[in-house]
């Protein structure tokens, strides 16, 4: 496929990789990807990069929330379902950090 691949190509892969193709195009990457030896590294290269993605995200979800942007989702939460019942109560101030 030349020296880099095109961005149809990376978008292909990265599709492939998520699961969004049909069985037909999924056949047809597999092929190609076993036939050419950039296609297959690249593949590789998108793994690596979704695995090491998925690890910072799992690192940043198991840091706590601060209570100021915890009250404020709580409200917007509140809002979002009609019932907006933080007038007058405590914690309607989001604190100060």
């Amino acid at each position: 496929m030349g020296d880099e691949l095109d961005f149809h190509s990376w978008e292909l892969l990265s599709a492939y990789l998520d699961g969004a193709l049909d069985d037909i195009a999924s056949a047809m990457v597999e092929r190609a990807v076993r036939y050419d030896p950039e296609l297959s590294n690249a593949l590789e290269d998108l793994r690596r990069q979704k695995a090491a993605l998925k690890q910072w995200a799992a690192e940043i979800e198991a840091r706590p929330v601060p209570p100021r942007i915890r009250v404020m989702l709580d409200r917007a939460r509140r809002e979002r379902d009609g019932r907006d019942d933080t007038a007058g109560q405590p914690g309607e101030n989001p604190p100060k950090e």
